[in-house]
Order: structure tokens, then sequence, then C-alpha cells
């Protein structure tokens, strides 16, 4: 049986598992889509074929013994400042080029275990910060794949992989889910073990997930956390929802528009959707992130950078250099308002399943620049569960995007709610790379 192009894990995994599918054909499927796309959309930093082809043979072998896992033959991208076993973690930084892993970061290897299909890596914004990748948007190749996750954003979308993980330590999960038209999936920060990732800054830190639908998100982060006393991912009854009317204020004519139309069709499903504004005291979310955010990278980088002076790029030079002026005592009131702030925000989203609002103020921007992070931020700073759906597309046909925001340590329920979201708002189809130029 071969693999039609779009083929979703879920439907990878239900083939394999009725025999009706070999890993074999979904490394050659996806390796050939590769070989003819990612040369334009340059999604990928290293692809080694013959280590694809080696594990799918083996996966073939398991499954031929009847040892079919949860994962089986699922093709995964993963963000190049994550360690992958014989290949190089370059994190957009020339200088380590020839810097091989030993072993994988323990969320490869997890996955691996659940019987994934390691594809190689996806570029990368220099460390995770803010100078552009390589990698095209698949929508248009003059927009902005944003960043800083912006190969493994790009290489779902573009049917190069089923899977693909990022990072966010302020938006780079959630932003490039949204300009490239995937499902982006930040869980509840500290669920994903970072051992084998490069850092960025400790406390802000979070992998995260992309698929094409919500369904291919929830196999795999099921498979990965089913250890967790969570509950089951299931639909919600009549979920109560609030819509942040400020952040539409923020937004683009388009964004605000399809936000809202979002908004009323969940309502008429059934929905409770209550327009309401982030606490008063959130006014300041924003610049406690920037300090935490600026101050911690300092400490990660100001060494290398010291080392490495020509190599760095000049975004995340400028933020290290900033980090290093900022006074301890500024860094430990910033933490102390950002737990402030939880306690506050937990009580607010009491009163509700989710909160509704815009991924990102506007579609996709010129490549020259990754985006606005400002819709991403709280989240991360909170550490709570929050998933990007391309739910739409603007006047000039780029995708746009409806974020969710859940309760910390309930991102089961977010899942299933958001499983609920795309029945009654269906998620847009993937780009047509064949009209690319």
């Amino acid at each position: 049986m071969t693999v039609p192009t779009g083929w979703r894990a879920t439907q990878i995994v239900q083939g394999i598992h009725n025999s009706e599918l070999k890993p074999t054909d979904v490394a050659d499927a996806f390796l050939q889509r590769i070989a003819e796309y990612d040369p334009v959309i340059q999604a990928f930093a290293t692809v080694e074929p013959d280590m694809v082809r080696a594990q799918a043979r083996w996966l073939d072998l398991q499954a031929e013994r009847g040892a079919r896992m949860p994962l089986h033959g699922v093709p995964v991208g993963v963000k190049d400042i994550i360690d992958v076993a014989g290949l190089p973690t370059i994190a957009g930084f020339e200088p380590y080029r020839d810097h091989i892993a030993d072993r994988d970061a323990a969320i490869v290897a997890s996955l691996r275990s659940l019987g994934a299909l390691i594809l190689g890596k996806t570029h990368t914004t220099q460390f995770a910060v803010g100078d552009p990748a390589p990698t095209k948007n698949p929508w248009n190749l003059s927009k902005s794949p944003s960043g800083s996750s912006a190969g493994s954003g790009a290489a779902v979308p573009a049917g190069m992989a089923a899977i693909a993980l990022g990072s966010q330590t302020a938006g780079s999960m959630l932003r490039p889910a949204a300009f490239n038209g995937a499902v982006g999936f930040k869980p509840t920060f500290g669920w994903f073990s970072l051992e084998g990732v490069i850092p960025l800054c400790w406390s802000l830190d979070h992998l995260g997930l992309y698929g094409a639908t919500v369904a291919d998100v929830a196999l795999v982060y099921d498979a990965l956390v089913t250890a967790r006393d969570e509950p089951a991912i299931t639909s919600p009854g009549r979920p109560k929802i609030a819509l942040l009317t400020e952040f539409l204020e923020m937004s683009s004519p388009d964004v605000a528009s399809h936000i809202q139309h979002v908004a009323e069709s969940l309502e008429g499903a059934g929905a409770i959707v209550v327009e309401t504004t982030m606490p008063e005291s959130f006014e300041h979310v924003f610049a406690i992130h920037q300090v935490i955010f600026a101050a911690e990278m300092a400490a990660a980088h100001s060494a290398n950078l010291g080392r490495y002076s020509e190599h760095y790029g000049p975004r995340i030079r400028t933020g290290v250099e900033a980090g290093t002026l900022i006074p301890a005592g500024y860094l430990v009131q910033a933490q102390r308002h950002r737990r402030t702030l939880s306690g506050v925000f937990d009580r607010f989203l009491r009163g509700f399943d989710a909160l509704l609002l815009p991924t990102v103020s506007t579609q996709a921007c010129d490549r020259a620049e990754t985006g606005d992070r400002r819709f991403q931020v709280p989240a991360t700073l909170l550490g709570t569960p929050a998933l990007s759906l391309p739910t739409g597309l603007s006047s000039e046909g780029l995708p746009l995007a409806t974020q969710l925001i859940g309760r910390r340590g309930a991102d089961r329920e977010l899942l299933g709610l958001a499983g609920w979201v795309t029945s009654v708002v269906p998620l847009i189809d993937g780009p047509e790379l064949e009209k690319l130029g």
C-alpha cells in the first residue's frame, strides 16, 4: 500500500496496525516528499536517508513479529536544538555544525520507544531566538514561516512530516503554527523533559508538538504522558469559553473578524461564550516576560558570545548584551510578580474551560521578521497549555489561527475541547506546493 500525500499520524498508525501499510512505505513516501519540496521550503537542516530507512526496516521487523507500538511508523521532524543520536545539533550556529549528538534527547528517546520514525532535524532560528531561519513559508515563499521553530512549523503543513517537535520560550511554537497552517500544541511547563535540549531560558523553555490535526497531536501527547494522572481526552459537554476582546482590538481586521466568526460559530453549536478581558494586573505581562527572558538568555549565552562573537546573529547578540545589564534584583522582582500573576490567572480560569483569542495579531509577515509574539507570551510566562488551530484564510490566502489557552495541568481537557472546536470550525487544508514558484 502506498502512502498518499497528506496522510496523518493517526492514519499511518492505523494502517500499520491493520497490516495495510509498512514503515518502509512511510519512510520512502516522506523521504520522496522531502527530496521534492525541501530544496524550496528548506524546512530540514539535516536528513540522512540511510538512517531513516534503517529505522524503518527495524520497525517493519517489529510489526512482522506482532510488536506494534502506539506511534509505529509515525514520521517525526525534530527541531535542531534537540539532540538526535548520530546527527549534528547545529541550532542555526555555524561553529556547532560538527557537533554530533552521541545520544537522543529524552523526548526523542521516548518517541523512538513508542515506534516513531525520526526523519531528521528541522531548521531553527539561531539558538531559538529572533534571527530568521532559511525556511520559507509553504503558502507564499515571500512570507515568514515565523520562528524560532520555523522548520518544524513548515514541515507538517508541507506534508514532509506527520509530527514535528518544536520549542517555545516566548511564542516559538504557536506563532509558526499560525503562519504555516499547522496545529501547534504547547503543553504545561515541565510536562516534557528538556534533557538533551540546548537551553535558552531555564524557567520559560517548553517543548511542544506540531501536527496536521488535533487528533494527531493528541495521539502523540497521550502516548508520551500515559503515566501522568490526567483525565482521558474527551469532548466537553457545553463548554464555557472566554473571548478575550482586548486581543481583537490589537489585531488586524482580517484576524479580528475571523476570531469573532469562530466565537459565533462555537456559540451557535452550544458553547457559552463570554466576552471579557484579562485581569487588570496583566498589563505588565510582556514586560515581566522580557526581563526574565533577557536575563536568563544572557546567563545561558554570555560565555559563548565571548568565545564566538563573530558567529552570533544581531538579534540574539543584542538580547544577550542587554540581559547582562539587568540587575539581579530586577530578575527576582520579575519572578515574584510572575508568581502573583499565576495565582490571579488560575482564579480567572476557574470560571472557564478555555480562553479564546487570536494566536497572532496578523497573517504571516515578510520573511525579514518572525512576527508579533505578544499574544503567545501569557501562556508561556504562566506555563499553561495552549493550542494554535489553523481555522481560516485571510483575504490574501494566508492562514489565520485561533488560540485556545487552558488551565495548568489540564492538557488533555484542552485537547478534548480543541477536538470539539474543530468539529464546529473545520481546519484548513494544507498549501498546494505544486503552485509555488
